[in-house]
């Protein structure tokens, strides 16, 4: 009887977790590219590199990453993943790895670095959030929440090169879409706002050092690491920990 209690209690709440978040979703939820207004930009965290060797997993070791420094010596561009330190105690940034997506002005002529949290999963997906419930393909995916910025819709990133769309950096990652033209659910990743920056306080963040010499680190993956529509929260993380510490 306790478990039957339990388990409609259960469903209960991720009902009402549904219709909290449709709120934002249902009029809104659209796919979208780069806004028009947010001009991507450089500065001395910028610079360019070879994409990482592919692989046909999500699976990471010391082999098919890029180690691009830690802490104050981290090169940040779109396209890399910045680790966090395991004393990270910041709500969304907690065993986090950040998937840095744009550099430019946004809207406030701020200049701004936004990204996306890889390993954060709600408990629904895109299908569940349309208008129209939609499901199969693409609309099975778990839609994760990228951080804690945003007006309250969702965008994609994928890795089809077939859309004329800008490449985000060399990660072999493009934003936004025509749906209808990915029929392959593991080459699609949906995020639900994002983390966004000043660019001192990136510097401050990365800046940090702890007492055991742990600090943020960046690195660039290969696309399907990014886009594993896997991952428990804290999942990425963790194996870009260990595939850094397996690092020469």
């Amino acid at each position: 009887i306790k478990m039957k209690a339990f388990q409609n209690l259960s469903t209960m709440i991720r009902f009402l977790l549904l219709m909290f978040l449709s709120t934002f979703l249902v009029e809104s939820f659209v796919v979208q590219p780069s806004s028009s207004s947010f001009v991507t930009g450089q500065t001395r965290l910028f610079s360019s590199s070879d994409r990482p060797s592919s692989s046909s997993s999500s699976e990471i070791s010391s082999s098919n990453i890029r180690f691009l420094g830690r802490g104050k010596n981290a090169i940040v561009r779109p396209g890399v993943v910045l680790v966090a330190p395991a004393e990270e105690f910041h709500h969304f940034l907690r065993q986090a790895a950040v998937f840095i997506y744009a550099m430019g002005t946004n809207d406030d002529d701020e200049y701004v670095i936004r990204g996306v949290i890889l390993d954060h999963p709600t408990p629904f997906t895109m299908g569940e959030m349309m208008e129209s419930k939609t499901s199969g393909g693409v609309f099975d995916n778990l839609i994760y929440r990228g951080g804690d910025t945003g007006p309250e819709s969702a965008f994609c990133l994928h890795s089809v090169d077939s859309m004329g769309l800008e490449e985000i950096g060399t990660s072999g990652i493009h934003q936004g879409g025509d749906l209808t033209q990915i029929p392959d659910p593991t080459k699609v990743k949906f995020f639900f706002n994002y983390m966004e920056f000043l660019e001192q306080e990136l510097e401050d963040m990365l800046d940090v050092t702890h007492s055991d010499g742990d600090s943020w680190a960046a690195v660039e993956v290969p696309p399907e690491f990014i886009l594993d529509s896997g991952y428990d929260r804290g999942d990425a993380w963790s194996r870009l920990r260990n595939a850094i510490r397996e690092q020469p």
